[in-house]
């Protein structure tokens, strides 16, 4: 009986405490809420107060403009290469004074997802639209809609107040749980704003409005531009955007997308504070809705036969992505489309068949049979030829379309390297010309370049049935620009 009775009691205390942490854990929720709250409603009053204040007429930058190269063709090998004889050359001498690219800054830390909130009490609007082939849904607060019956300084602040309070938070959290769950990069996530503020507004200064209120509270550096009754959302990115005209301010360029037209605007240069850039690296496979093309057969001079399947929507967007660079860093340019990860179906279907052809080789063997299966089994046409510029291709993008030169070569040749042996691999830029270099960890011969200390030996899939270690005629190893990725991954 006793027994018994000291049981009932330690139950009821476990309950007690159990109770006590759930009480506790639901006020340090409601606590971190309104500390944030607080935090986003004095950021918005200083925004705000920046908006009242008279905006100042800058003149736009010309914009950069992508370096033209010269047209460096493919060359076939004069000897032929066979699977388990491979002819390397006379080495260079590891003194060679190539000239190196400093890899990318790692970014600041991603802005935080909005605190967890109570429902909103309002009642809320559903739009639902499909962005590359893939259904978003968002909450909008049906008592607050967006009208600016003038662009004044005091009536822009005056709605922006108006959209900081609460009503417009399980907006903003639907945004930024589409944008965590779906792996959206920075520019998906952007272009998915506009989309998004179009769907309520149409093309209008009040979907800039909300495109650029999202965004800011998303964590993203803008500015709010105006012109002749027009409003204009200024994109904030440490890269080098071709073609497109921009402003320089916080040691960040800011970009008007979609206004070629225009000289200059009237700015509001306020800022909110841990603001982030736009950064155009592509981290995580973008998670759109499967429409998957089989894409042709790729046979090499090896007889390594590969196909697969890619995403049609994946390719859409990736057609629409914005080319730049990091500064004045030329070959951050491939960098992006160099370590973009290659997405699941591409996996699952071409990379059997690839690591079924090097199962059981030497990395130099294993390496030869991918580098001939790139420089065989891929037609080569010039840009353009093809898209009327120069444009570098995605890996998926390679296999997709029925040609590739250089660039795309090696970036897809870099990629797979990677994916099926973790070599580290680096490229390789000659005025008009990209390459690979891998770093072995097996003695290789052949040309090479050093880089960090360790030896990269040259593999050219645009040289067209060349071994290992050889470098396409005409290319210069000791002026060559090395671009290293692993640093960046």
């Amino acid at each position: 009986m006793r027994i018994r009775f000291l049981f009932v009691v330690l139950l009821c205390s476990s309950m007690a405490f159990a109770q006590s942490l759930e009480e506790q854990f639901r006020s340090f929720s409601q606590n971190a809420h309104q500390r944030y709250s607080d935090f986003r409603d004095a950021a918005n009053k200083k925004y705000s107060d920046f908006m009242r204040q008279t905006w100042d007429y800058y003149k736009m930058s010309a914009a950069f403009t992508q370096p033209e190269e010269k047209m460096v063709p493919p060359v076939v090998y004069e000897e032929p290469i066979h699977a388990h004889s491979v002819s390397t050359q006379v080495e260079v001498s590891e003194s060679i004074p190539y000239t190196e690219v400093e890899p990318l800054p790692e970014p600041a830390s991603a802005p935080e997802p909005i605190a967890p909130i109570e429902e909103n009490k309002q009642k809320t609007v559903v739009y639902t639209f499909s962005y590359y082939g893939t259904q978003f849904t968002f909450r909008y607060p049906e008592h607050i809609r967006i009208y600016l019956t003038d662009l004044g300084e005091n009536t822009l602040a005056d709605e922006w107040e108006r959209l900081s309070g609460d009503a417009f938070n399980n907006l903003i959290r639907d945004c930024i749980l589409v944008r965590d769950v779906y792996q959206l990069c920075d520019w998906a996530y952007l272009m998915m704003l506009q989309q998004l503020g179009e769907t309520i507004y149409g093309k209008t200064n009040e979907a800039v409005f909300l495109q650029a209120y999202i965004y800011s509270q998303s964590g993203y550096a803008m500015r709010l531009a105006k012109k002749d009754q027009n409003l204009y959302l200024l994109i904030g990115s440490k890269y080098q955007l071709y073609n497109v005209n921009y402003f320089e301010f916080d040691d960040t360029y800011f970009y008007a997308w979609g206004a070629t037209d225009e000289d200059g605007f009237y700015i509001c240069k306020g800022k909110f504070d841990s603001e982030q850039p736009l950064d155009l690296r592509i981290r995580s496979e973008q998670a759109f809705a499967a429409d998957m093309v089989r894409v042709p057969m790729r046979t090499s001079k090896m007889a390594i036969s590969a196909s697969c399947v890619v995403n049609s929507n994946l390719i859409d967007f990736y057609n629409a992505y914005p080319t730049g660079t990091f500064g004045d860093n030329i070959g951050s340019r491939w960098v992006a489309y160099a370590n973009a990860p290659v997405e699941e179906s591409v996996r699952q279907m071409l990379y059997p068949t690839l690591k079924d052809a090097i199962n059981g080789q030497t990395e130099k063997q294993a390496v030869t049979r991918l580098l001939n299966w790139v420089q065989t089994a891929f037609a080569y046409k010039y840009d353009d030829d093809v898209w009327g510029y120069d444009r570098a291709f995605f890996p998926s993008e390679t296999l997709y379309y029925p040609y590739a030169d250089c660039e795309d070569r090696s970036i897809l040749l870099s990629r797979i390297i990677r994916d099926l042996l973790g070599l580290d691999v680096i490229l390789v830029y000659y005025p008009g010309h990209l390459a690979t270099a891998v770093g072995f960890n097996e003695d290789v011969s052949g040309e090479y370049l050093m880089y960090n200390g360790r030896k990269y030996v040259v593999c050219d899939p645009t040289f067209v049935g060349a071994p290992i270690g050889k470098s396409m005629p005409g290319m210069d190893n000791q002026q060559a620009l090395v671009i290293p990725l692993s640093s960046v991954l």
